[in-house]
Order: C-alpha cells, then sequence, then structure tokens
C-alpha cells in the first residue's frame, strides 16, 4: 500500500512538473487554500489552524463530485458566503474578535514541497481566509485536487494517507491521461 502511495506521488510530481495542464500564464489548473493568521503568538496561528479546518470540511461538502478544477473553482463561489460563515464561526469559537475576510481569487504561491511532491511557486486560483491584518503565518494547501495534509507531521513521518487522498490523487491523474 505504501509502495503505491509513493508511486502515485512520483507520478504526480512528474505530472506537476511536466504535463500539468495550465490556465494561460503561470495559472495551473489547481485550486489552492490559503488562511493567513493575525499575528504570530500561539494563539493567533491556533486560530488560523482552526479556520483551516472549518474551511477544509466546508470544501470537501461543496467540492464533493467535482469532475475538475474549473467545476471546484465555481463550486467554491457559489458557497463563499458559507465559507465566511464557517471561518467566522471557527475564528470566534477560538475568541477571536478581529475582522475575518473570505475572498477567492487567483494569487501568487510560492514552491512547497510536501514530502516528495514538488508544487512549484506561480499563479494559483485559491480560497484565501485573512484574519485581522493578516500579518502572521500563513497555511496553504492544494485544495483541488485535495492534497491538503493536515496532520503535516505524520505526513512527513512516512505514514499512511487518508483513502480521499488516494482518490484525489487517482481522479487527477485519470484526468490528466483520459483514463
Amino acid at each position: 500500500m505504501l509502495r503505491r502511495f509513493f508511486c502515485a506521488l512520483l507520478a504526480l510530481t512528474l505530472c506537476i512538473l511536466f504535463a500539468a495542464p495550465a490556465r494561460g500564464e503561470g495559472v495551473y489548473d489547481f485550486i489552492r487554500l490559503h488562511v493567513v493568521a493575525s499575528g504570530d503568538t500561539d494563539w493567533e496561528q491556533a486560530v488560523k489552524l482552526a479556520v483551516r479546518d472549518a474551511c477544509l470540511e466546508k470544501a470537501r461538502e461543496v467540492a464533493a463530485g467535482c469532475e475538475d478544477a474549473d467545476a471546484a473553482y465555481a463550486a467554491l463561489n457559489a458557497h463563499l458566503a458559507e465559507f465566511q460563515t464557517a471561518a467566522a464561526i471557527a475564528a470566534r469559537e477560538m475568541g477571536f474578535v478581529g475582522e475575518v475576510t473570505v475572498e477567492t481569487g487567483v494569487f501568487a504561491f510560492p514552491d512547497r514541497v510536501y514530502g516528495a511532491l514538488f508544487v512549484p511557486a506561480g499563479d494559483y486560483r485559491a480560497l484565501r481566509v485573512t484574519l485581522g491584518g493578516g500579518g502572521g503565518h500563513n497555511w496553504w494547501c492544494v485544495l483541488y485536487p485535495s492534497l491538503c495534509v493536515v496532520d503535516e507531521a505524520a505526513y512527513f513521518a512516512g505514514e499512511d494517507m487518508p483513502i480521499e487522498f488516494y482518490s484525489s490523487v487517482g481522479r487527477f491523474l485519470r484526468g490528466l491521461f483520459g483514463g
């Protein structure tokens, strides 16, 4: 099982580097999730992670069954108010009283490495959540296809990934190669 996982990661990495369909100049056919904390205290970072979890849960509902990135992005936009509500509730439950801004758009992201998977820097469509003035460290992942790894420590330790991860990677690869 672990061997299949690493083969899928290698195949996906190669696809991203050499064959990923692009949307114009440097805009990759992925959807990213980007959550920016209000600051860097332990509490502000904990608020960011609670908001991240709420947004990932909402994204699983909203993007379930989407066949491609365009459909997933349209679904995110159609449910933007629900993401705003989920993010605000999660932040308020943590005691955060500042502004919570949720938006979609095309944003620049740096290179990101998830274990053996390399996601290159570039402009990506994203759901961005900014807490307060957004002056703290941020968290991001590939939301579609779902490559978000919440337990990064387990991921980097080589533990098995959830079935959702495998099925998302499989759908993505089948889409690239017409399978």
